[in-house]
């Protein structure tokens, strides 16, 4: 059984179909309302559309570049203290070397 609204004559769909007569089912329809034409943009309206686009691109890359250049300096400084390290015993004879030379 359909209930209608006491201030709207339009069927109420939440009723089982098979508790009505098949001519008194609701109808579904689709109304569509043409929509304004889209107006051309000129120059100015594309670079105000243009400006959060390219201040989010930035802050994007920015970040990762940030990002990558952070784990290529870690890579770059664990290298030089891993070579200081290899050298630093040859290092060391040579200082001692050149230390003990007579005078």
């Amino acid at each position: 059984m359909m209930r209608q609204p006491d201030n709207d004559q339009s069927p109420c769909l939440t009723g089982i179909a098979s508790d009505t007569k098949l001519d008194d089912l609701p109808i579904l329809t689709e109304i569509i309302i043409d929509a304004p034409a889209p107006r051309a943009l000129g120059a100015e309206d594309i670079q105000l559309l243009l400006q959060p686009l390219e201040a989010h691109l930035k802050n994007v890359f920015t970040s990762k570049l940030n990002s990558q250049l952070e784990q290529l300096q870690k890579l770059a400084v664990d290298l030089a203290v891993s070579e200081f390290k290899a050298e630093l015993p040859q290092l060391l004879r040579d200082a001692l070397i050149k230390t003990d030379l007579p005078r």
